[in-house]
């Protein structure tokens, strides 16, 4: 029997299993998820290279699910996965939904921290209290699906899977994790991770449950989520049930950042916008919303089934991202392709991000004449048209890439900026400047010149080009309650100014790497403060653990999160040159629509310097101080630093 919150460690090497428990001291720094798997990252790579690849047995994959998680609080139950990102060099973690964190949480697990590499195909077994690391030959060549579905059928009822598809198996260095099948941690190349150790598939069964503190302390808590979640108008409770995501598009629509081919104009048709909007899914496809997670009050995830004329299909509902990479920047104006498009990337675990923008600008490359229909004959080795709006050329890139069969596969193997490096190199020109990318080389699928504190935090968040990292609210919602409650002024939520934009985009990352670190799902941060106070979360806590916290000791857990992954990236000489943007959106100016004349050049050294300012780091170079991490309680952490000439002042 093992005590609750222990931490697994598994070395894949030596197949040596142990654990140990979580400090109180450590759940006060660092409360759980992304905190403390940051925590253990750092530990790791305190004795290990931080420069290595990421593909190097050397590096670490670590699994956690914060307090919240796993429970019937309301927030969902989102787990994060962290190791150094063998697609962008840097940091790298991703989140996601389905029941093996909570799985792990029942059965007393709430961090696993896998090392080492095997020597054959396995996958790690987790019942309750049992541990085992097993043979997964016969798993290896299977999609995300077949692997789930056999190992499901061969360890019984209760089990919870995450695996790797072809994808990872071929060490792509942008490859996903596929989660219940139908959640993906899709960032950053944790799937590569998984590949590069010989480990097909994670499965867990927990039955132990939660202990909660104070079981009636605990529903008032769930109450008064709920109570806050009423003040949310129930027109846009009930659509975000319905459609989840996807009414992203017609709000992107409006305001101006649908990227339309490969973000050369965000002037999206309206007739092609008409068959990827949610009322065109509703009449369509739509079956039925469920939650992602348990603990969820949203039930923003679903199921399709084509109905009419529409070819038979069903599968799980697409998200914007998959609308936004195919439907808008790919201009492939047909949902239920963008849906069976969605499937292959699943199935084979591919980070929908990072495909999507691959065919956008291979896309483009074709359409200037940079890639010719001779080039992609011989890359691929058979004739292939890659003309905007084909949906089966995109399909037999996503094959090509996951199996690794062509040298089409290969040049896209390690995602957008390193394929423009090496066609501007074939080509003997600048391929890469029609690549969107922002720090580390990381891409993203969505206009962002005009919305400033999005801009910036492609060229800054920590495991690369990432939206996420800083899920706020102000540029694209226009509150300026939210403004005021941050920065006693409302001007910070004027849409198309630079005021406040490098501060807001810091308090956002502070506050989502709180709720990632509670082990909650991201719209708690996208809904904003005011919706969901800290408070709630200090209530939340006390009642299930017994540990009292004020709201600013939550507000410094947060801080100190994202202070520890700048550290990360710090150790591997990254500082403010690198915090930067690719050409388009650094250089182009936007053409039409809203933000018409915009480009980042205009304003993003601004914003870096009021960013780094609200962290406490030096806006000269972008390194933080000993003595504002001493303030946070990280003298360790400034010390390393220090010592290795990484901190500034």
């Amino acid at each position: 029997m093992v005590g609750r919150g222990d931490i697994l460690r598994v070395d894949l090497t030596s197949s040596r299993v142990t654990t140990e428990p979580l400090s109180k001291e450590l759940r006060k720094q660092y409360l759980g998820g992304e905190g403390i798997n940051s925590y253990l990252l750092w530990q790791h790579f305190k004795g290990v290279d931080p420069n290595l690849d990421g593909l190097n047995s050397d590096n670490v994959l670590i699994l956690g699910l914060g307090p919240l998680g796993g429970t019937g609080w309301g927030g969902g139950s989102k787990m994060k996965w962290t190791f150094k990102s063998p697609a962008y060099g840097l940091f790298g973690d991703s989140v996601s939904g389905g029941f093996l964190g909570p799985n792990l949480r029942w059965a007393g697990y709430d961090h696993v921290v896998i090392t080492g590499r095997a020597e054959k195909p396995v996958f790690l077994w987790i019942d309750d209290g049992r541990v085992e690391i097993r043979d997964a030959s016969h798993l290896w060549g299977k999609d995300s699906e077949e692997t789930a579905h056999t190992l499901r059928r061969d360890l019984g009822a209760g089990v919870e899977t995450a695996c790797i598809g072809a994808g990872g198996e071929h060490m792509v260095r942008y490859a996903c994790i596929m989660v219940s099948e139908h959640r993906a941690a899709g960032r950053a190349g944790g799937g590569a991770v998984m590949g590069s150790k010989n480990l097909k598939a994670i499965a867990a069964r927990g039955t132990r449950g939660i202990e909660v503190h104070d079981p009636p302390g605990f529903l008032r808590a769930i109450d008064a989520l709920i109570e806050a979640q009423e003040r949310i108008p129930g027109r846009q409770r009930s659509g975000w049930k319905s459609f989840g995501t996807l009414l992203i598009t017609g709000n992107y629509q409006r305001i101006g950042v649908n990227g339309y081919r490969n973000n050369q104009t965000t002037a999206f048709p309206d007739d092609s916008y008409q068959k990827l909007n949610p009322t065109w899914y509703r009449e369509h496809l739509a079956a039925a919303p469920f939650s992602c997670s348990p603990g969820c009050l949203w039930a923003c995830a679903g199921s399709y089934r084509t109905r009419g004329d529409l070819p038979e299909h069903q599968d799980y509902k697409p998200e914007y991202a998959a609308i936004a990479g195919f439907g808008i920047m790919s201009d492939i104006p047909d949902l239920l392709e963008v849906s069976r498009l969605n499937t292959l990337c699943r199935r084979h675990g591919l980070d929908i991000i990072e495909v999507g923008s691959c065919s956008a600008y291979l896309m483009e490359l074709w359409q200037r004449g940079i890639v010719t229909d001779d080039d992609l004959a011989e890359w691929f080795g058979e004739p292939l048209i890659f003309e905007w709006g084909s949906a089966q050329a995109v399909a037999l890139l996503i094959e090509s890439i996951a199996a690794q069969s062509n040298t089409l596969g290969e040049i896209f193997r390690d995602g957008v900026y390193r394929a423009g490096q090496r066609i501007g190199e074939m080509k003997g020109c600048d391929a890469l400047r029609y690549a969107l990318y922002g720090k580390g080389g990381a891409t993203f699928i969505e206009e962002v010149r005009h919305t400033h504190s999005w801009a910036l935090n492609m060229a800054v968040a920590s495991r690369g080009a990432c939206h996420l990292k800083a899920f706020g609210t102000l540029d694209k919602m226009n509150r300026p309650d939210v403004s005021q409650h941050y920065f006693d002024t409302p001007d910070g939520a004027e849409p198309l100014s630079p005021n406040l934009k490098g501060a807001s985009s810091a308090a956002a990352e502070d506050r989502a790497a709180l709720v990632n670190s509670l082990g909650l799902c991201c719209f708690l941060q996208f809904f904003d403060p005011l919706t969901y106070p800290e408070s709630l979360f200090v209530q939340a806590v006390e009642s299930l653990t017994g540990e009292r916290y004020t709201v600013q000791e939550l507000v410094d857990v947060g801080k100190r999160v994202v202070n520890l992954e700048k550290a990360f990236n710090s150790r591997l000489g990254l500082g403010r040159d690198d915090d930067t943007l690719c050409h388009r959106w650094l250089q182009e100016e936007m053409g039409e629509g809203p933000g018409k004349g915009f480009s980042a050049h205009h304003y993003l050294e601004q914003l870096k310097d009021e960013y780094y300012a609200w962290h406490g780091w030096d806006p000269a170079t972008g390194l933080q101080t000993r003595s504002g991490l001493e303030r946070l309680g990280m003298g360790e952490v400034a010390a390393v630093l220090e010592g290795e000439g990484w901190t500034s002042g």
